[in-house]
This record gives structure tokens, C-alpha cells and sequence, in this order.
């Protein structure tokens, strides 16, 4: 095989590999939590996700910008 066709399976593999790694990481995060502080714990994790991640993108990207 080629470098080219190595590389054109390679990428995709590992793109797969790294969203399930990620999926399954923040699924056994959630049970973790879910396990310690019940639902509302879990709630609370889940709107700090969704507000804190967006808001550290902000923020990334005005220092980025600004160099």
C-alpha cells in the first residue's frame, strides 16, 4: 500500500477512535456524578457543560484575537 491510502484509512480511524474515547469518558463522568450527587447534581454538571464551554471558547478566542 501506498502512503496516501495508509493515510486516507489512518484518519478516519482515529477520528472514530477519538469521538468514542471522548463519548465514553464524559458518559462514565456523568454516572460518576450521577452515583454521588443524584439527578441534581447531574443537572448541575450538565448546564455548567453547556454554559461553561462556550463561554471558555469565548474567552480563548478574544486572547487568540488579541495577539
Amino acid at each position: 500500500m501506498t502512503y496516501q491510502i495508509r493515510l486516507a484509512m489512518l484518519i478516519p480511524l482515529l477520528a472514530v477512535v477519538t469521538i468514542v474515547v471522548f463519548a465514553g469518558g464524559l458518559g462514565i463522568l456523568f454516572m460518576i456524578i450521577e452515583s454521588a450527587f443524584h439527578e441534581w447534581g447531574l443537572i448541575g454538571f450538565g448546564i455548567a457543560l453547556t454554559v461553561g464551554v462556550p463561554a471558555a471558547a469565548a474567552l480563548l478566542q478574544k486572547r487568540v484575537e488579541s495577539q
